[in-house]
């Protein structure tokens, strides 16, 4: 069974993501996406959905995805 992704993982996809795009219903909401070349898995992005509000971010959630949508 694969780790589960660390928090430095996260915090590397936030401060140099190889992407970022906005949600089209939501100009708040922003994916950062960051490849993580050492998966064993298929999903090698790993993709961190932030929300800002009054000025500060905050994860909603992150996941690994195959594709960069």
């Amino acid at each position: 069974m694969e780790n589960i992704f660390e928090i430095e993982e996260i915090k590397e996809a936030l401060q140099k993501p190889d992407k970022i795009t906005t949600f089209s219903f939501d100009e708040d909401i922003k994916y950062y996406y960051k490849y993580v070349k050492s998966r064993a898995s298929s999903a090698k992005y790993l993709l961190a959905i932030v929300k800002y509000l009054n000025g500060e971010g905050y994860i909603i959630t992150s996941y690994f995805v195959r594709h960069i949508k």
